[in-house]
C-alpha cells in the first residue's frame, strides 16, 4: 500500500507533458525541492487543477511511485493573484522561480528557505508595492537568498585585510567575497568602484530591513551600480555552482 505524504508548498514552476500531464517543481515545508507528477491535470473535469498552479502557496499530498512523486490530492491556500495579475510582478516572479530551480536540486528539508520564501513572495503579492520597489524585491531576494547558501558577502570590513573601510575608496569584488579597500586591489584587479550610499543599501537588504530599504530614495547613480553589483555576483555564484 503506497504511503501518502501530505506537506504546504510554494509552487516555482510547471512543465506540460504529453497526454494532459504536469509537472510541478515546488519547495514544500517538509521535504525541500520536490517535483510531482500531476496526471491528467489538464483536462477539464480535473479535480487537482483548481488546487495548484504557478506561484500558488498549496496544500499538496503525493506519493512515491517507481521513477516519479505522484501528485495525488491539492487544496490552495494562496493564489497571490497580485503577483499573476501583473506583468512587471509576474516577470519578476519567474526570475525568482528560474534562480531556484538553478540552486536547488536535491530534496532537503530547509525551513530558513521556507521562511524566506513565503517572506518574499508575500511581499511581492502586496497589492500596496510601489512601483520602484518591484524591482527591489528582486535584489532583496537574490542577496538574501545567497546569504542563506552560504554566501554573504562581507560588508562591515575589508574582505582581504578585514580592516576599516573608507567610504571613499570602496570596491566589491566577487572573488573575494564582499568589499575591499584600495590597498588590497591587487588581490582582484577586476573589483568594481562602488560607493557608500550601495554599501548601504547592501546592509540594509542583508538585516532583511523592508520597511526601512522600501523607503530608500536611492539616487539613479547608485541604484545603476547596486544592480551591475547584483548581476555581477548572481554570475559568480552561479558560476561556481556550476561546477559542483
Amino acid at each position: 500500500m503506497a504511503v501518502h505524504y501530505r506537506t504546504k508548498a510554494i509552487i516555482f514552476k510547471k512543465q506540460d507533458l504529453s497526454d494532459f500531464d504536469r509537472v510541478f517543481g515546488i519547495f514544500a515545508f517538509d521535504f525541500g525541492r520536490l517535483d510531482l507528477h500531476a496526471k491528467a491535470i489538464r483536462k477539464i473535469n480535473s479535480k487537482l487543477k483548481s488546487g495548484i498552479d504557478i506561484f500558488y502557496l498549496s496544500e499538496v499530498e503525493f506519493i512515491r511511485g517507481r521513477s516519479k512523486r505522484m501528485l495525488t490530492d491539492a487544496g490552495v491556500l494562496e493564489k497571490n493573484n497580485n503577483i499573476i495579475q501583473d506583468v512587471q510582478k509576474l516577470k519578476i516572479a519567474f526570475q525568482i522561480s528560474e534562480i531556484l530551480d538553478k540552486f536547488i536540486k536535491g530534496q532537503q528539508q530547509d525551513k530558513e528557505i521556507w521562511e524566506f520564501l513565503i517572506d518574499v513572495f508575500g511581499k511581492l503579492n502586496n497589492p500596496q508595492l510601489s512601483i520602484n520597489n518591484k524591482q527591489l524585491i528582486l535584489c532583496y531576494f537574490i542577496w538574501n537568498f545567497f546569504a542563506v547558501l552560504g554566501y554573504k558577502p562581507e560588508i562591515s570590513k575589508c574582505a582581504v585585510c578585514q580592516g576599516k573601510l573608507n567610504p571613499y575608496n570602496i570596491y566589491f569584488s566577487n572573488k573575494e567575497g564582499g568589499v575591499i579597500c584600495k590597498k588590497c586591489l591587487y588581490a582582484d584587479k577586476e573589483a568594481e568602484k562602488i560607493n557608500s550610499d550601495v554599501v548601504k543599501i547592501l546592509r540594509l537588504i542583508l538585516k532583511k530591513d523592508w520597511q526601512v530599504v522600501s523607503k530608500l530614495k536611492i539616487e539613479p547613480a547608485s541604484q545603476n551600480l547596486f544592480d551591475i553589483m547584483s548581476n555581477n555576483y548572481y554570475n559568480h555564484i552561479l558560476s561556481i555552482f556550476s561546477f559542483k
